[in-house]
């Protein structure tokens, strides 16, 4: 026996693909008869669902009518018989949709009665990191019905996968590894207590964070219930301050380089020290003659190189003063004075682990070089030619560009 019988078009038929796995609170959701998605009743009469999963013209505030436009069915299952209600206003909304997988995604539908059925309810206090949340979602088959399916996937902060998600009321949560197809959206996310957490939003991949490639993969963005906000069905007690935020595409990269900061950063202190010691020792070594600056040369990291910074050393300047060169003229060399320097230089590496998390490490390489010019050249007060390891370097005077600083 069917109940609550919708119009024709609109019937999604649901098959539990266990018995022994099928919440009554899982719906199949029907808008127009043409499309489908998951949702979850959170309350006697309301649905969750996502945002994306009603049709555009419903989405653009609270209370609007959606009879005769959406229907959601409930599978039979050990205790109860199929059963198909149809939805009275779409009662509560998010702010509308952006150009990417990283934003808020939900709508609550209230149905036309109250649904015989056990609800799921919300659970506000947020998603922790490596939580296995347990989803409920229902596959589409070509026959045009849907098989409810039980999965589990691990919630993982502090990945590029999703570089927003560093805390456990961020708003939007990646789940890596996590498959979701067409018709998952809107499935509940589910605690080990059976209260929904929140939505799957969809599936995403490392071009959807501006990353050419990584190691991630099948990754799913959700919608995190601790950022709700609506009296008598859900209130967070202290919403995260980015769950009002607008997240747009062009922020994603920032996010991104802000979130390796914070694996790179604890390495600069040292590396700072470090940097110091070597250019002391380079001092020490070409007797003074030069001074030498960091050369540093950095790239974006885009997934697939793993050093994203070389740092070097290169000569910056002649030490000596122009006069008492010209008063020496008389006993400096003809030929080429040589030093063979011993020292450090660094590469930055990122590495992604399986789920996308990055790990910095600072590489030391032990260089050997030689610096080469002639002593006599230094008396024409010019820019003198040295040779430095493969590369050669015009050197001004040390004291020419103190000039041209204090003149500025």
């Amino acid at each position: 026996m069917i109940h609550g019988i919708a119009s024709a078009k609109s019937v999604y038929k649901v098959k539990c693909e266990s018995l022994d796995a099928c919440p009554e609170s899982v719906v199949g959701l029907n808008y127009d008869g043409k499309s489908v998605c998951t949702g979850v009743l959170v309350a006697e009469d309301i649905v969750a669902t996502n945002l994306h999963c009603i049709p555009e013209d419903l989405r653009q505030g609270n209370d609007v009518s959606c009879k005769g436009r959406i229907t959601v069915t409930f599978p039979a299952s050990r205790s109860r018989e199929e059963q198909f209600e149809d939805c009275e206003q779409v009662k509560w909304v998010s702010p509308q949709l952006k150009d990417t997988p990283l934003t808020p995604d939900w709508a609550f539908l209230k149905l036309s009665k109250k649904a015989p059925r056990m609800y799921a309810p919300i659970n506000t206090s947020g998603i922790s990191d490596g939580e296995i949340l347990t989803i409920f979602k229902i596959d589409p088959t070509d026959k045009g019905t849907g098989i409810l399916r039980k999965v589990s996937c691990p919630a993982i902060q502090n990945s590029l996968a999703n570089p927003f998600f560093v805390g456990v009321k961020s708003p939007i949560l990646a789940m890596v590894p996590c498959e979701s197809i067409k018709g998952n959206s809107g499935s509940p996310l589910m605690s080990s207590s059976m209260e929904v957490k929140g939505l799957l939003n969809s599936s995403g991949t490392a071009s959807d964070v501006n990353l050419k490639k990584a190691p991630f993969y099948h990754v799913s963005f959700g919608s995190n219930f601790a950022c709700l906000n609506i009296p008598g069905l859900a209130v967070a007690n202290a919403p995260h301050p980015d769950c009002n935020k607008s997240i747009v595409s062009e922020n994603i990269r920032t996010a991104a380089s802000t979130l390796i900061s914070r694996f790179t950063d604890p390495l600069m202190k040292s590396f700072n020290s470090d940097v110091n010691t070597e250019l002391n020792k380079l001092h020490t070594q070409s007797k003074f003659v030069i001074l030498w600056d960091v050369d540093q040369k950095n790239k974006a990291f885009d997934g697939i190189q793993t050093r994203v910074s070389d740092v070097g050393f290169k000569p910056s300047c002649i030490n000596f003063k122009k006069e008492k060169m010209r008063l020496k003229q008389g006993a400096l060399q003809t030929g080429l004075v040589t030093y063979n320097l011993d020292f450090l230089e660094w590469g930055l590496e990122i590495h992604l682990d399986g789920s996308g998390r990055p790990r910095a490490e600072l590489v030391p390489k032990k260089t050997q070089s030689t610096l080469q010019f002639s002593p006599a050249h230094l008396t024409t007060g010019q820019p003198v030619n040295f040779k430095y390891g493969n590369q050669s370097f015009t050197l001004p005077f040390c004291e020419d560009i103190k000039n041209l600083t204090a003149a500025k």
